[in-house]
C-alpha cells in the first residue's frame, strides 16, 4: 500500500496533475485516495527527502517543489553526464533485442498524429528506458530515473514536445549497430540540447547546457 501512494503521487507530480506550489494536504490527499492519512503523509516525506517532487514548509505543509533554474541548471550538468555514460555502455552492450525494440517504438510513432503530445512523451520515456536498459547495467535506471523524471515534468508543465526523437532514431539504431560510441554520444547530447533550447526560449533566458 505504501509503495503504491508513493507511485500514484510521484506520478501524478511528474505529469503535472499537481502543480508547481500547489498545497499538498494530506487529508485531501487521504480522501482522494481512500487511505489513511499515515500512509500520505510517509509519501510526502520521501518525496521531499528522496525526489525533491515535495517540499515540506514548517507550519504549512507540503507543497509541490517549484522548478528554479539554479535547479533545472544542476539536473542538465547531472543528465549530460548521465546520457554520456549511457551511450558509451549500449555501444558496446546493446543486443538484436535492444536494437528490435527500438525499431518497434519508431514504427509506433509513425503511426501516430503528430498532435497527440501524451502519446509522443510517452514514446520519449520508452526510448529513454530502452536505451538505459541496453547499457546492461541494472543500477544505471535506478540512478539516472529520477532525472529522467525531473524532466519529464518540466515537458508536461511545458508542453514541449519530443519532436527530435523520432529524427534521430535511425541514426540512433545505426550508430548500436556500429557499435559507435562518440556517434551514440553526441545524439543523446544534442537531445538533451535541444530540450533545453526550448526551455530557454520559453523563458528568454541564457542558460549554459
Amino acid at each position: 500500500m505504501r509503495s503504491e501512494i508513493l507511485g500514484i503521487l510521484r506520478k501524478r507530480i511528474i505529469n503535472a496533475h499537481y502543480k508547481p506550489g500547489e498545497s499538498l494536504s494530506e487529508l485531501r490527499l487521504a480522501k482522494e485516495l481512500q487511505v489513511s492519512r499515515t500512509p500520505v503523509r510517509e509519501a510526502l516525506i520521501r518525496l521531499s527527502a528522496e525526489d525533491s517532487f515535495v517540499t515540506m514548509v514548517p507550519n504549512v505543509g507540503a507543497r509541490v517543489s517549484e522548478i528554479n533554474l539554479k535547479d533545472f541548471q544542476h539536473i542538465i550538468e547531472v543528465r549530460l553526464m548521465i546520457e554520456r555514460g549511457i551511450a558509451q555502455l549500449a555501444a558496446s552492450n546493446a543486443t538484436e533485442q535492444d536494437i528490435a525494440d527500438l525499431e518497434a517504438l519508431m514504427a509506433d510513432m509513425e503511426r501516430m498524429t503528430d498532435d497527440n503530445f501524451m502519446e509522443l512523451l510517452e514514446c520519449d520515456t520508452k526510448f529513454h528506458q530502452i536505451m538505459v536498459r541496453a547499457t546492461k547495467n541494472p543500477l544505471l535506471d535506478r540512478y539516472s530515473s529520477n532525472v529522467r523524471d525531473q524532466f519529464t515534468r518540466i515537458q508536461n508543465l511545458m508542453q514541449i514536445r519530443p519532436d527530435r526523437m523520432q529524427a534521430d532514431m535511425p541514426k540512433v539504431i545505426a550508430a548500436l549497430r556500429a557499435k559507435d560510441a562518440e556517434a551514440l554520444e553526441k545524439l543523446l547530447i544534442w537531445h538533451v540540447e535541444h530540450f533545453v533550447a526550448k526551455v530557454k526560449d520559453l523563458f528568454h533566458i541564457g542558460m549554459q547546457a
